[in-house]
């Protein structure tokens, strides 16, 4: 996961990833599941079969491919937009809580060689 996306204009380093993720509205009962595109310790691209508003606070469950445990953060979707090519919605995601000792795991993962 080590390669970047113009850090220069972004404050965390991003990387390119695939993997599942849980989405869940807070006080709505709902919860969706998602595919992680892009991951950095200060937040994730997830990509829904559902539309969710600029603004909306979630919960994020998801487990690093590299990690055996699982990873809850909130957040809250500050881009929203369908893609036409997957038929997806995907959203950024910036976090508002994380564990400090999770965004090292993250740290770390995106310090991994790429497979």
């Amino acid at each position: 996961m080590a390669n970047e996306e113009n850090p220069s204009r972004r404050r965390f380093r991003r990387a390119a990833v695939n993997f599942s993720t849980k989405v869940i509205l807070p006080g709505q009962e709902l919860v969706l599941t998602g595919e992680a595109l892009d991951l950095s310790s200060g937040g994730m691209r997830v990509a829904t079969g559902d539309d969710l508003p600029a603004g909306q606070v979630i919960v994020l469950r998801f487990t690093l491919p590299s990690v055996e445990r699982e990873i809850v953060a909130r957040g809250r979707i500050v881009l929203s937009f369908f893609d036409a090519t997957a038929k997806r919605y995907a959203h950024g995601i910036a976090f508002t809580q994380i564990a400090p000792e999770d965004q090292a795991l993250i740290e770390k993962a995106l310090d991994a060689p790429v497979a």
